[in-house]
């Protein structure tokens, strides 16, 4: 698996010089894909390139016959990347993968530039420092999708149509999460649309590109929805991790508003005791302003890590195992079975 993924990161790199050459023409856009493929290049498990990889292998593929899949697998990781470059202006995000965003990257280089962020009266940005930093990092997230489809167009236009199809959807999910999820069926509707989606593109295409039947192909999706369903909500339990507290901020979902799984599951009728769901929901009414009092956010969030995480993790469970059974129906080559169970096994930890 380590092969694959070195793969792909040598692929990552080609393909950024690639974009230098046809597109830079002055230093500043030169600066703009340094700052993209420092954004790109940082760590991760790449497992929307890998799973693709490892499907099309299980599949039958052979990636010494048909060396474009690996710029096909680096589409997924450049539209992943577009899509959280995108993501940090919305939240207003300066961290990720413990690195600075591509949006406070910029504010920084700005503010460095001008030495200082002088103040506006316009009506979207408070400063200049936020309009350029944030109009360069929406245009940064564009050219990182545009690079992703030119890699899908050269393996067919059906490709660069799933590719289109899982953009679509992308936005239309974060369209959802922004303009607030009332009900858990809201909830589960976006984790399909903004995660599960992903991984059901990823198995379509390598199975595709492998020759599988249309039957396989979509029992390669019934892995990805329960698979990307299952992965968010183990990102949702690590939000309320004490032992997550230097990768991200605790509580940080709850503290935009968001009602994760954990939270969804303690609002159920007989998950909590009437005192504890009442105490809940006082919480959830004070938003972020309820956090200033550090006792009752850890009180908060002992609460949700008690019987609603233990539901939460059954759940993930279920869907663990939902998603090796479409493995197992795929009867797929032994490599590429072998790694994509290892990955499946990772909502278990």
């Amino acid at each position: 698996m380590e092969q694959l993924v070195s793969l792909v990161e040598d692929k990552l790199k080609e393909v950024f010089e690639e974009e230098r050459k046809r597109n830079v023409c002055h230093p500043f856009q030169g600066e703009c894909v340094d700052v993209m493929e420092k954004f790109v290049m940082g760590p991760g498990k790449r497992l929307r390139p890998l799973s693709l990889l490892l499907f099309f292998i299980g599949g039958g593929g052979k990636i010494e016959e048909r060396k474009g899949v690996i710029r096909t697998a680096c589409a997924m990781e450049l539209l992943h990347d577009s899509t959280l470059a995108h993501d940090d202006i919305m939240d207003e995000d300066e961290l990720r993968r413990n690195a600075p965003t591509v949006v406070k990257t910029f504010y920084d280089k700005y503010v460095e530039r001008n030495k200082e962020d002088v103040k506006t009266e316009k009506f979207l940005f408070i400063s200049r420092g936020t309009t350029y930093a944030s109009s360069i990092a929406i245009m940064v997230g564009n050219i990182l999708y545009s690079m992703a489809q030119r890699l899908c167009l050269e393996s067919g236009s059906n490709i660069a149509e799933m590719l289109l199809e899982l953009f679509d959807v992308l936005n239309y999910g974060q369209i959802l999460d922004m303009s607030c999820l009332s009900t858990v069926e809201d909830y589960k509707l976006n984790v399909i649309m903004k995660t599960a989606i992903f991984f059901k593109t990823t198995a379509c295409i390598g199975l595709t590109l492998a020759g599988r039947s249309e039957h396989d192909i979509e029992i390669g999706k019934e892995w990805g929805e329960h698979f990307g369903i299952a992965f968010q909500m183990r990102d949702d339990l690590l939000d309320i991790d004490p032992l997550n507290g230097k990768l991200r901020k605790m509580g940080s979902d709850i503290k935009e508003g968001k009602k994760t799984a954990v939270v969804w599951t303690a609002l159920k009728e007989g998950v909590l005791s009437k005192e504890d769901k009442e105490f809940v929901e006082g919480i959830l009414k004070l938003n972020e302003k309820a956090f200033d009092n550090q006792e009752a956010f850890t009180k908060f969030l002992n609460i949700l890590r008690g019987k609603p995480s233990e539901i939460v993790r059954q759940e993930i469970k279920e869907h663990h195992q939902k998603a090796i059974d479409a493995l197992k129906q795929l009867q797929l080559k032994e490599e590429g079975f072998s790694y994509l169970q290892q990955i499946t096994d990772l909502l278990l930890h």
